[in-house]
């Protein structure tokens, strides 16, 4: 998977990456809020970054953002 993420964890930056919060995550996926900020943390340490707008920045520079 792109990034070395999980199947879980691409789920969770796709919809990171629509600017969902956690909650909303979790409530699309059917997944534990707590569930999702794990996630969120593995996502940011596998694209170096530390913060959900440096995450947008990662994936327009590599062309994976759509809008």
């Amino acid at each position: 998977a792109a990034y070395g993420l999980t199947h879980a964890q691409s789920r969770v930056l796709a919809l990171l990456a629509e600017g969902c919060s956690n909650r909303e995550i979790a409530e699309s996926l059917g997944l534990a809020e707590g569930t999702v900020k794990v996630h969120v943390s593995r996502i940011f340490r596998a694209l170096k970054v530390s913060s959900r707008s440096q995450v947008l920045l990662v994936l327009s520079r590599d062309g994976r953002v759509t809008r």
